[in-house]
């Protein structure tokens, strides 16, 4: 839908607000809010540093201009004078026309960052590009830095012209056999994209894991659906390590941490948070829950946590899992309304460089580098049906404002939240007629 440009920092964020944008990198905060605040650089994230991955990099290499419009929009909305598009390093030199569109914007360029994991991570990404460390338990716009990941940046271009996000670019990769990049329509049920692609085959004897083998969720439902932060989809034999970790219970992480620690400390030293300066130690975190399972101030680093999974996945020598112990503490610390506290912050560690780990040992490491190859696009899945979230990111859910029997077409507005809210809109992403409003709303095809 065509639409005039828009003329100031507020009007761009409403636009943002009407068409439901969110961050695509995972989190899905509403970008609205980002670009509201006040910014002297903004950073488009195109590192992707999940291993198989390839979605935003089909974004920088398919949708330059696009992106780089998404950018000039956050920085106008921001004020920022320098917008960086940030990428792994191996990326340079593949990406000729991002390096064309970027001429074409005052105060933008490209950026590599080293080839490590996790190079996307929003506080180790400001500090490569700013040389500035944002505060534990803090967020960019503190040091005057927003950052955006390049597939919402991409929304954001197309939301000025009135255009609502109903569906993104999806990795299918890992065990299949036809992995591809595909456009799916938001709310698609992850067993119908791997039928629809063909990659339903000995689905029985794999194990199905939502945007990434590091930071991702294990799928135990095929009737879960892609929402607007879903990057992958990625198959893995049940016998492979990131598997066998993803689902093994609670308790049973928590006697092996009890039973097997030794207190190496490998697992602090590699942390990329701690080398940030911020107070986590994961190996304080095992000892306490492991062994004392009591909340000590050992235990309140976990809070700033990222979750990245490199101490479990890498570091550990144990083959122990003090990724999932200090997320699932984070997770208690903020239920008991502990807050972070900034002024713990210690420099960042001058062995830093020493200690980044290459993303290529990662997919050694978790024994998935025979399924580490290009996707190609491969083009657009076409449900029969969807389900569409009301709350796909950070903050409320929104409200419906369609019913059953309403006729609705792809863009058509069904749930709204308010523009002071954190939350985002929802939209239909099919032609067809709503059978279902609940925490979802389910349009069918007819």
């Amino acid at each position: 839908m065509a639409s005039s440009s828009p003329v100031s920092g507020s009007e761009i964020a409403g636009r943002i607000f009407r068409a439901g944008v969110v961050g695509a990198g995972g989190a899905g905060f509403p970008t609205h809010l980002k670009a509201r605040a006040r910014a002297e650089i903004v950073i488009a994230n195109g590192c992707e540093c999940e291993p198989l991955v390839r979605s935003d990099r089909h974004v920088l290499e398919t949708s330059a201009e696009v992106v780089v419009q998404g950018l000039k929009m956050m920085m106008l909305a921001t004020g920022a004078s320098r917008g960086v598009v940030a990428v792994r390093g191996s990326q340079l030199g593949r990406l000729a026309d991002l390096e064309g569109a970027l001429r074409g914007l005052k105060g933008a360029e490209l950026f590599g960052v080293q080839d490590s994991y996790p190079a996307g991570d929003e506080h180790l990404l400001v500090y490569e590009v700013t040389g500035k460390a944002i505060p534990q338990g803090g967020i960019p716009a503190q040091i005057g830095v927003v950052v955006s990941n390049v597939a919402t940046l991409a929304n954001v271009s197309r939301s000025m012209g009135g255009e609502p996000v109903t569906s993104r670019i999806l990795s299918v990769c890992g065990d299949v056999a036809a992995p591809g990049l595909f456009e799916v329509p938001v709310g698609t049920s992850v067993g119908d994209v791997l039928r629809l692609t063909g990659n339903d085959a000995d689905l029985a004897e794999k194990g199905i894991l939502l945007s990434g083998i590091m930071m991702g969720e294990y799928c135990e439902d095929q009737g879960r659906p892609v929402d607007k932060r879903t990057g992958s989809i990625v198959v893995l034999p049940r016998d492979n390590e990131v598997i066998v970790r993803k689902t093994l219970p609670v308790e049973t992480i928590v006697k092996r941490a009890a039973s097997v620690c030794c207190q190496c400390t490998l697992c602090t030293e590699l942390c990329p948070r701690h080398l940030l300066g911020h107070s986590i130690a994961p190996h304080k975190v095992m000892r306490s829950v492991a062994w004392s399972r009591v909340f000590t101030p050992d235990v309140a680093g976990a809070l700033y946590c990222s979750g990245c999974g490199l101490c479990g996945v890498y570091a550990c020598p144990m083959l122990l899992s003090p990724d999932r112990i200090s997320f699932l503490v984070r997770s208690e610390i903020a239920r008991r309304g502990v807050t972070p506290d900034p002024s713990g912050s210690r420099e960042v560690e001058q062995v830093r460089p020493g200690r980044l780990v290459p993303h290529d040992r990662i997919l050694e490491r978790t024994g998935v580098a025979a399924y580490d190859r290009e996707l190609r696009y491969a083009g657009r899945v076409e449900p029969e049906r969807v389900v569409i979230p009301l709350a796909q990111g950070a903050g409320v859910a929104a409200r419906p404002v369609v019913r059953p029997g309403d006729a609705v077409r792809r863009g058509a507005l069904v749930g709204s939240v308010g523009e002071d809210q954190v939350g985002a809109n929802v939209h239909a992403s099919i032609d067809g007629v709503v059978t279902g409003v609940d925490h979802c709303v389910v349009v069918e095809r007819r």
